[in-house]
């Protein structure tokens, strides 16, 4: 649908009781608790993060800078070295290196 429906729709559940109900949720979740962790996990379109709270609760965190395509544009040269760590054999001298024997 576009950006801007999407944007409007958000808006929607923001101002609806039950999205109201839904953020004060997440609100009280948080508000008041320490957190004692964060993890990160690979969830296949982007890496998500894991909150461990001090009451024993958790809250899952995403950041869009840690989307695929977000991570592909700012770690290229990364993703390139690393994917010849796990592929040595498609080295070329492009790549600092000849093709492995």
């Amino acid at each position: 649908m576009g950006d801007l429906c999407d944007m409007n729709d958000i808006n929607r559940v923001l101002r609806s009781p039950e999205g109201v109900a839904r953020l004060e949720g997440i609100r009280e979740t948080l508000v008041g608790h320490r957190v004692t962790e964060v993890e990160f996990s690979n969830e296949i379109h982007a890496i998500t993060i894991l909150l461990r709270l001090d009451n024993g609760g958790t809250f899952l965190a995403m950041d869009p800078s840690l989307d695929v395509d977000a991570l592909r544009e700012e770690f290229a040269e990364v993703i390139q070295r690393e994917y010849l760590v796990d592929y040595p054999e498609r080295r070329t001298d492009a790549d600092g290196a000849g093709p492995s024997a």
